[in-house]
């Protein structure tokens, strides 16, 4: 599938990358920790549906937890080292994620939580679809309830829930639902053709492909950057549309309250300038609360920020490595963060660009633009290797259909073949 312009030649053939499965060196013994993750999963969840209706004071939300958090830790790590060649890197990505970010989150709701209020976990919890009476609940009621929670991870409604966040929900709440369905049907379109040019430009261009292939382009810090700067645009595409399509589903058919569905990523009418600004506000907040929640047990500014990427170095670590086993530069990037947030901060003061000019603001948003696309490198050439952008996410391709790009207009036959045990 190649982009049809003067640049691209519609004659040039694309060879793709064999998929990190098919790597002769990487044990197939792997894909028996598979069972890993869904344990930890159905522990936590055993674990909170048992503590959760308890008072504070009671022992068993003491000593339960003191317990069983060491063992989700451990069975965190297991699959994370361990589980690997499960069918795509798409999926491969996701299960290293998964296990850091339930470990994560279940020491935080399990740990953390209770010691921070002087009331049951069903109080804390609002979750109107799973609702769990603090007397005599049924076993059926409990388990359910500590589902919810943990489908919850960005705390919509509950005592966490960022201020940003509820500025977006109530911002989602002043339009009708038919409006929230027309805006996220149109974002999941847009999204579409937007990945099927991403597609086309990284078929032909190769991603970071090895250097003696006759097709690679050449590594210039032009293409770097482009390469970059394009890999960190599908991420945003594809999760953005991703959620886009679930709150369609969701709102649309099954009737949810739009106001639960905010935008997952922050849009131009909410400033952000600066690189904190830029992963407060303009990035996703999925994971927002497994980050920050060790923060609140530390006073030093520096450590306030550096906690944060430091989990999220680990969560990204996890996800590449489960792809291809080379998951360092992919949390250097993180890691180098907090270098660059406290070193704005101290060039441009604390305080940010508030009632600074346009011409202040361009200049520090236009750092914070070089400063992602230089420290990313690395990151998206970690995803390209471990195969990330071979996955064909869209079923049509609407360039192929006017005649824009080569290749056949149902892409499903191949991404369908990622799927299965192998």
């Amino acid at each position: 599938m190649l982009f049809a312009s003067p640049l691209v030649p519609n004659n040039v053939q694309h060879y793709p990358r064999p998929p990190t499965y098919e790597f002769p060196d990487l044990p197939p013994a792997d894909r028996a920790s598979f069972w890993l993750l869904p344990i930890s999963i159905a522990l936590q969840q055993i674990t909170l549906a048992v503590i959760g209706p308890l008072p504070k004071t009671s022992p068993i939300r003491t000593l339960l937890p003191a317990i069983v958090v060491p063992i989700i830790i451990g069975i965190g790590i297991q699959a994370t080292l361990f589980c690997h060649h499960l069918t795509s890197p798409v999926i491969n990505f996701a299960y290293g994620t998964a296990a850091v970010s339930i470990t994560l989150q279940g020491i935080d709701i399990l740990f953390v939580i209770p010691w921070r209020y002087e009331i049951a976990l069903t109080e804390i919890f609002k979750i109107a679809d799973k609702p769990c009476p603090t007397i005599n609940p049924t076993w059926k009621q409990r388990f359910d309830w500590a589902g919810a929670c943990f489908s919850n991870p960005r705390m919509l409604n509950t005592p966490f829930e960022p201020a940003l966040l509820k500025q977006r929900r109530e911002k989602a709440a002043r339009i009708s639902k038919s409006w929230f369905l027309v805006t996220r049907f149109t974002r999941v379109i847009i999204a579409w053709v937007l990945i099927d040019f991403l597609l086309a430009w990284c078929r032909y261009d190769l991603w970071f492909g090895s250097a003696t292939h006759h097709m690679a382009s050449p590594d210039t810090l032009f293409s770097g950057a482009l390469r970059t700067a394009l890999g960190g645009s599908a991420i945003w595409l594809a999760v953005n549309s991703e959620h886009a399509l679930c709150a369609v589903i969701y709102v649309g058919i099954f009737g949810q309250d739009h106001s639960n569905w905010p935008d997952l990523f922050g849009i131009w009418t909410e400033e952000w300038y600066t690189i904190a600004e830029f992963w407060g506000v303009a990035w996703h907040g999925l994971f927002r609360q497994q980050f920050t929640f060790l923060t609140h047990t530390v006073s030093s500014r520096i450590l306030r920020v550096v906690i944060p990427f430091l989990l999220s170095g680990v969560l990204h670590f996890a996800g590449a490595y489960m792809q291809s086993r080379d998951g360092v530069e992919a949390m250097m990037f993180l890691m180098l963060q907090p270098v660059g947030i406290l070193g704005q901060q101290i060039i441009i003061g604390a305080g940010g660009v508030k009632g600074r000019g346009w011409g202040f603001k361009s200049l520090v948003w236009g750092s914070t633009m070089i400063w992602l696309v230089a420290s990313g490198y690395g990151f998206v050439e970690t995803y390209a290797k471990g195969g990330m952008f071979d996955i064909e996410p869209i079923p049509i391709s609407f360039l192929s259909l006017i005649g824009a790009v080569e290749g056949k207009a149902w892409r499903y036959g191949g991404a369908m073949g990622h799927i299965g045990w192998y």
